[in-house]
Formats: C-alpha cells, structure tokens, sequence
C-alpha cells in the first residue's frame, strides 16, 4: 500500500521536479561559464522514471516509508574533462546550493579509505534539497542528487553498469581482478592528462622568451603561434598582404603549415628565421604568380591569410638553387621540379603522385616566367 502511494504522490511532483531540473541545469551551465579554470564536457539530468522508481521501492534491502526517502528522483550529472576540475566543481555547487552534507559522500576518498587496495567506481556525489514548497506535511526533506565526475571515470561507470552486475563482488574473481586493473590504469590516465596540461601550461608561459633569446625551439603547434608573432614573420605577412589589397585575415591552417615546414626540411624556429631573412624577397615575389596559378588550378581566390609568409618561405627553400648552402649557384631545373613534386605528393596528393608532379611542373613554370625565382 505504501509503494502505491509513493509512487501517486511521485505522479504528482514529477513534472515540477523536471521543470526545475531544467532551470538548476541553466543556472548551473552560467555559473560554470564564470570560471576560466573550467571545461566541462557535458551538464545533464534526468528525472528517474516511474518503473525505475517502483523497482527501487520493491527492493528487500531497504524500507522506503516517504517519497523524499528517495533522494536521487532528480539527478544531474557534470563531467569533466580534468581530474582537479571535479574540486572546483564540488566548491562552486556547496557556495551557491543548499548542500545536505551528512548525505553527500566523495566517492573517491570512501573508496581509498575503505579499501586502499581496491579500484573502481569515483565521483563525487552531493545530495542538496529541494525548495520548500516541494515538502510535503510530516516528510522528509526533499532532495536531489548531483553527481560530478571526469569523463574517464564516467566511461568506466558507464562500462560497468552496462556489463550488468550492479555489485562487483557479485562478478568471476577473474573479470572482478580485470577490472581492478582497468580501473588503475583510468585513474593513472586522469592524472597524466593534468600533469600534460599544466606542462603545456608552463611550456606556453617560457615560450616567448625562449623564442626572443637564442635558444633552438622546435617547431610545434605553440611554437608556430609563437613564430607567427615574431617581428620578421608578422612583417612579410603585412606585406603580403598589403600587396593584395587586402586586410590581414586568419591564421592560415596551422596544421598543413607545420607539416609544409617539416617537408621544407625546417625543424626549429631558428632554422624558419634564418630562411625569412633569406628567401623573404623570393617569398614575396612568389605571391602574384602563385594565385594566378591557383585561381587557374583549384579556382582558388588570392587571400591574406595570417600565415603565408611561412607558406610562401617553404616553397622558395625548397626551391632554393642549391639546397646544401642555399647559395646562388645554379641548380638542375628538373631538380627543382622534383623537389616540389616530393613535396605536393606528401601534402595534398598521397595517392596520386602523377598529379603531383603535373602540378609540381606547372607551378614552377609559372614562377619562373614571372621572374620569381632565383
């Protein structure tokens, strides 16, 4: 007769239950957005469904005398990508919510201290109430949960749950063993990724001034921004730009930049500096003819992208007379041509090293009749 009325009085609050997870979900996504630490992968809720509800009152385990006995009619659920943003997180939710602490547990540290040696399931888990005009005379308070986890940890829970063993003592010893040490090498994995991050962080902060000294910087994602931003670069890509006619755009795509670099033969930001003294007269000649050609080829209109002074620098490296010195002396045109062909193939036509070379031979033909190389 109980779970009867529990489950009527559930039919009653469940479309206000929704309609305020709904608004807590806004609420929680802007205060969230406030914190530049932050990165949350995803923010959801669920309202626990009316079957799922009768199936947790009909357990022998536990006596359900009230509907706000249950706590978790209201879930919602924050993932992270970090492991140290779940602190975060867990702060912001106990300022600005009414935290039921006795009821609250952080999974992660009940684990260890029950069981250091034992793995699994971690999230860290708040139980906050409802408001007032949610109670009902001679209740409980009522109650939602909200369950805040990195995405790793979520995969694992997810995985774990869908293998269909709602306790892992209840598992093979062989599997239940597998599982420990799956879910070892997912928490070793969550605390790589921060300690990739804050280096990336400090790498970053010491790049500008490793860059203005004389240290040799390989050439990388950051160190490409970095390069880009150096005096000499962001010179020849104004005037790149200024011969166009058109205003300095968008960083041209980094990733095919990097690797237009490396198949030029360049692997530091030195070695791109020394080319931009170099070759910057030949680049900047190379602008005309390159966008005739391509307009011709791929109809593809001039731009001014933030960028192509690098672009433009690589092909005249790599049709630089003779590539030992990069001196004057002449070079073998066919040379020259099948430098560019090695070059396009590796770029832009892997399976097709006839149109690379056919695009190869066009091209230089058209710098060369505009005067363009050395």
């Amino acid at each position: 007769m109980q779970r009867e009325h529990i489950l009527d009085d559930y039919a009653q609050v469940a479309p206000r239950l929704a309609a305020f997870g709904e608004d807590l979900c806004q609420r929680l996504d802007s205060w969230l957005c406030t914190s530049s630490e932050l990165k949350v992968h995803s923010l959801g809720r669920r309202v626990k469904a009316a079957p799922s509800l009768a199936d947790k009152l009909a357990r022998p385990d536990k006596t359900y005398g009230h509907l706000w006995d249950v706590t978790d009619l209201l879930g919602l659920r924050i993932i992270t990508y970090f492991d140290d943003e779940v602190d975060l997180i867990g702060r912001l939710i106990e300022s600005r919510l009414q935290v039921d602490f006795q009821h609250s547990v952080d999974k992660r540290q009940h684990r260890d201290q029950r069981d250091p040696s034992r793995f699994g399931y971690r999230s860290l888990h708040y139980v906050c109430h409802l408001p007032a005009d949610f109670r009902q005379a001679d209740s409980p308070p009522p109650r939602f949960e909200i369950q805040i986890r990195t995405l790793l940890e979520h995969a694992w829970a997810e995985i774990e749950h869908d293998l269909g063993y709602k306790s892992r003592d209840t598992m093979p010893a062989p599997v239940r063993r597998r599982l420990h040490r799956l879910a070892g090498l997912l928490e070793l994995a969550d605390q790589e990724f921060v300690a990739i991050r804050t280096e990336l962080s400090d790498y970053a902060a010491k790049l500008p001034a490793r860059l203005a000294s004389a240290e040799s910087v390989p050439l990388d994602r950051l160190s490409l921004e970095g390069l880009l931003d150096l005096p000499e670069c962001a010179t020849l890509d104004s005037r790149i730009a200024d011969h166009l006619g058109k205003p300095l755009g968008t960083t041209f795509y980094p990733d095919y930049l990097l690797r237009l670099l490396g198949l030029a033969g360049f692997t530091t930001v030195s070695d791109v500096r020394r080319a931009l003294d170099l070759h910057g007269a030949v680049a900047l000649a190379m602008v005309d003819p390159y966008f005739v050609f391509a307009a011709r080829a791929w109809n593809l209109a001039p731009a001014a992208l933030r960028g192509y002074s690098l672009f433009f620098v690589a092909h005249a490296r790599v049709l630089a007379s003779d590539r030992r010195d990069e001196s004057s002396l002449p070079g073998l045109t066919l040379d020259k041509v099948m430098r560019l062909a090695r070059l396009y193939r590796e770029l832009d036509y892997p399976h097709d090293e006839r149109e690379a070379q056919r695009v190869a031979s066009l091209l230089y033909d058209t710098f060369h009749a505009a005067g363009a190389l050395t």
